[in-house]
């Protein structure tokens, strides 16, 4: 029995582990996809613990099939849970048919009812409410039943009494199972969190640059209609003053634009990127805060090839990181390098800055770790996580007083 309980419980963690690690961290957030990928990793689950189970009495076999079906409801929803009761019950009689597939079956469709209407009547969202809603649709109801099979002679107490001990072992492992994923997802979810504070605490920061960037062509505007209220100016003149002024706006048009394209939130979508353009677009969000610290902000891009990611998170990552370089290069410079080495594009980020030491290289990345006397470290750890979840990794090399280089890895998109 232990051997058949503890395969069982590996049939759950692997593709559990897939899924809630892999899936929902890198793969497609969208609906019906995602539902479609869940119950697939489930009814694998469903199938391989089904047929590799623990033989009681010769006439049951028992196994953790309920902790897809419980998985599939909570996080599928209904219609999940609903597909994975079908394939349970088929694979069931597929398997044989005899005493133990009706009570197999009659105790899979109470935990799935039960289960189905809990959720429907009560929102199910923290530990507790879980807790209960599943102790009730896998322990107490089960057990009734059992109890009621009991007075109608369709089992022996001895058999009623370890079904029961087994209903209790297999909640156990439900609950296990159900707390090791809510830990995946709130840790997901913690890390998102994260990634949007650090990039709100940015935007807060570059604002002030961006200000200071639109205030000169507002100024410029404002004194050109100041000049064409005042003065009768001739037709040429007034059309080359009035370029003058066009221009200005369309330059301050700009700045807000490539501002508001890093604020704004979007959903995180995987495709090849131009680096040519995702960096002209890091290139003009940080220019003015490059000026305001009096550091030379540069761009070479020998080769263009594409790479696999988010546009937006990666110039996240890209501004969080290049905005440190020139904070530590007052009056220096940055500068950015794109080449490409086999079937890798490596990004060079290097700037003239006070440097770092061999040990605070090793706890870059390290969450409320950082090197600026105010600093809070989340910028770097989110641009490490980013760089990770693009498949790519970051080489760090640094002299005290010289400067520091960043070399970021990722594989061309194919």
């Amino acid at each position: 029995m232990l051997q058949g309980i503890t395969g069982n419980f590996m049939f759950i963690c692997v593709p559990s582990i897939l899924y809630f690690v892999f899936w929902t961290k890198y793969g497609e957030r969208t609906g019906k996809v995602q539902k479609t990928v869940l119950f697939i990793f489930l009814s694998l689950t469903l199938v391989l613990c089904m047929t590799f189970p623990y033989h009681f009495g010769g006439r049951y076999m028992l196994d953790f099939r309920l902790i897809p079906l419980v998985l599939g409801v909570l996080y599928g929803g209904p219609w999940v849970g609903g597909a994975l009761l079908a394939i349970l019950a088929a694979y069931r009689c597929m398997i044989g048919l005899n005493d133990g597939t009706f009570f197999a079956i009659m105790t899979a469709a109470m935990t799935f009812t039960s289960l189905v209407v809990i959720s429907s009547k009560i929102r199910l969202n923290n530990r507790k409410k879980r807790f209960l809603a599943l102790l009730a649709s896998a322990v107490i109801f089960p057990i009734s039943l059992q109890v009621i099979w009991l007075s109608l002679d369709f089992v022996s107490f001895s058999d009623t009494l370890r079904l029961s001990v087994f209903k209790i072992v297999e909640f156990t492992a439900i609950w296990v199972t159900v707390y090791f994923v809510e830990l995946v997802i709130s840790q997901l979810r913690i890390q998102m969190e994260l990634q949007e504070i650090e990039k709100m605490r940015v935007i807060s920061q570059i604002a002030a640059s961006v200000s200071h960037e639109i205030r000169n062509p507002l100024t410029t505007v404002k004194g050109l209609l100041q000049l064409f209220r005042e003065k009768e100016l001739p037709a040429d003149k007034r059309e080359n003053l009035t370029e003058v002024a066009l221009h200005e706006l369309s330059t301050a048009i700009n700045i807000i634009s490539d501002y508001l394209t890093f604020a704004k939130p979007q959903n995180a979508k995987m495709m090849p990127l131009d680096l040519e353009v995702e960096l002209q677009q890091v290139l003009s969000v940080l220019t003015p805060y490059a000026n305001m610290q009096q550091v030379t902000l540069t761009v070479t891009i020998d080769a263009n090839e594409p790479i696999l990611g988010d546009s937006q998170q990666f110039r996240q990552c890209i501004i969080n990181l290049v905005k440190n370089c020139i904070e530590a290069s007052s009056n220096g410079s940055v500068h950015i390098a794109v080449l490409v080495d086999r079937e890798t594009v490596i990004m060079r980020i290097q700037d003239t800055g006070c440097g770092m030491s061999e040990d605070q290289i090793q706890r870059l990345g390290s969450p409320y770790y950082s090197t600026k006397e105010k600093g809070t470290g989340l910028g770097t750890m989110v641009a490490f996580s980013i760089i990770r979840a693009m498949n790519g990794s970051i080489h760090v090399e640094s002299v005290v007083d010289k400067g520091s280089l960043f070399k970021i890895s990722f594989p061309i998109a194919s």
